[in-house]
């Protein structure tokens, strides 16, 4: 193999499509919200549009709020319109996949050599009460 497509193989990044659906709606929404935030506009209606329930909508503001708080650089988002995710939309979408199956382990590997143990905590649990809070049956009020 050359060298070169070994070097497009390991920092190709994947597509938005290729994500599961629960993972793509979070970078997608994790998109908006930092495009509302830089345009003074509340993401709020769009959020509880897409997920159908203020409560996940309200949940979701605050993983925003704990990945703002206790990643140790800026989050680097891609614009709404592009296809393949950042390097840290794809750790986002690998912790919303860990998180929903309540996998702990996977997502302290994920997450050790950048966040302390007070980061992780914080924000999987953040993502563990978004992704009840979308679950199927679950009441939208609150």
């Amino acid at each position: 193999m050359q060298s070169s497509t070994l070097i497009r193989q390991l920092t190709q990044q994947p597509l938005v499509r290729d994500l599961s659906i629960e993972a793509a709606q979070a970078v997608l929404a994790l998109r908006y919200c930092i495009l509302c935030r830089r345009s003074e506009r509340d993401p709020m209606p769009e959020l509880e549009r897409r997920w159908g329930n203020i409560l996940a909508a309200r949940r979701y503001r605050l993983v925003v709020e704990a990945i703002g708080h206790v990643w140790p650089e800026p989050f680097a988002v891609a614009p709404p319109c592009c296809p393949r995710v950042s390097f840290d939309e794809a750790l986002l979408a690998a912790m919303v996949g860990a998180s929903s199956r309540g996998d702990r382990v996977h997502f302290d590997w994920l997450t050790a050599e950048m966040l302390g143990s007070d980061a992780r905590e914080m924000l999987f649990v953040a993502l563990e009460n978004f992704i009840r809070a979308r679950a199927p049956g679950r009441v939208g009020g609150l």
